[in-house]
């Protein structure tokens, strides 16, 4: 009896060394050198010329926009290789260093992610971006999940990319393959369908939908009056005010309810019309090349990956894909979606150098660039 105990705890105690082996193993892979970062900026607010509205009363109102700082908050896990002149720049990382996430080339091989979450506020608009990949490159073969919500230019994806990779030496690479992204219906617009179309009211009867029965919808009410253009005591002109479901008067005009009022109810409803239409899914073609040289006085990296029109409607309701969309604008329906990326850096001398930095997105009807070009001079 005695010799089972001793034996079973023996055998606990080894499976727990393996164990703990094993946890150590897969720590290590996907967390040794991963940096946790968080970070926050704030910066004031644009000042707007003083603007005065006056109402139909005489009443003179300051409409100046008063804007709230600007803010973002970062914080995120990464754990991803920096190419020869992604110089760590500071002490800290703030996340927004590594300008090569897209490219199919890494100096390491084997997995990598970052994981990153924004939250701010420009010019009173708020936002929150999220970008979550993970990656794992090896010599022939790459695979890329990644989830991006950019919320600054409206655009949200999930995206699978599985591919085969041709290195040509140390420096060139070439790659083929395929991408699965999910998404919410790009090109349509559910306003400009709800507008003019053909509608129904609580009593049965059609009417051709106008911008003033959405407001409706809306719990806003228009309230007419004349308008005495000549002063002559009899009105010749006709305007509306208009009050919200509480009875408050929110705009004194049908311009001053349109500027001030109707984009809120223009965004909620493209909104919600967008959430009854679901997720759709594409299924692309994909080719890419990636080029990389680095010297310390000179370096070159270049991307590109391209879906050249060759995709297939795979989720959801194919009346609302972007094939549709093209065909129905009478625009070619074999679109080309594309991200293409060039990091240039040369040092002249010892004392005077120059960079560019430059990246280009196109997925759907989003574009996205960003640029960056200087020359540093050291006395």
């Amino acid at each position: 009896m005695i010799k089972k105990i001793i034996l079973i705890v023996a055998a606990m105690l080894l499976s727990s060394s393996v164990n703990s082996q094993i946890l150590k193993k897969a720590y290590n892979k996907v967390f040794k050198y991963a940096t946790v970062y968080g970070t926050y900026t704030q910066e004031d607010g644009f000042e707007a010329p003083p603007q005065y509205f006056v109402t139909q009363k005489g009443e003179v109102v300051n409409i100046t926009p008063e804007w709230d700082v600007d803010y973002q908050v970062t914080y995120g896990i990464r754990k991803m290789s920096r190419l020869g002149y992604e110089k760590k720049p500071g002490e800290f990382f703030t996340g927004e260093e590594q300008v090569s996430l897209n490219s199919n080339y890494s100096e390491v091989k084997g997995l990598e992610y970052i994981l990153q979450y924004d939250k701010g506020r420009v010019h009173n608009r708020e936002y929150i971006n999220e970008k979550y990949l993970v990656r794992w490159i090896s010599k022939w073969w790459s695979l890329k999940g990644e989830y991006l919500k950019n919320e600054k230019i409206q655009l949200n994806y999930k995206s699978a990319d599985l591919r085969f990779r041709v290195p040509i030496g140390k420096r060139l690479s070439f790659s083929i393959g395929g991408m699965v992204r999910t998404h919410r219906p790009y090109g349509f617009l559910p306003i400009d369908e709800y507008l003019g179309s053909e509608q129904i009211d609580d009593d049965g009867n059609t009417y051709e939908a106008r911008w003033w029965h959405l407001a409706y919808n809306y719990n806003y009410e228009d309230h007419a009056y004349g308008i005495d253009n000549n002063f002559d005591g009899i009105p010749d002109g006709i305007d509306w005010w208009w009050s919200n479901e509480n009875g408050d008067r929110v705009a004194d005009t049908d311009l001053d309810f349109r500027r001030n009022i109707y984009g809120g109810i223009v965004n909620d409803y493209n909104k919600r019309e967008f959430n009854k239409i679901g997720t759709l899914g594409t299924l692309s073609a994909v080719v890419g090349a990636d080029y990389y040289f680095y010297r310390d006085n000179f370096w070159i990296h270049s991307w590109a990956s391209v879906m050249p029109g060759y995709h297939k409607h795979i989720i959801g309701d194919e009346e609302y894909s972007y094939e549709v969309f093209l065909a129905d604008d009478g625009m070619n329906t074999k679109w080309t979606d594309y991200n293409i990326g060039l990091n240039f850096g040369l040092k002249l001398w010892r004392r005077i150098g120059i960079f560019t930095e430059y990246e280009i997105t196109k997925f759907w009807d989003k574009k996205m660039s960003n640029l960056k070009a200087g020359i540093n001079v050291r006395l």
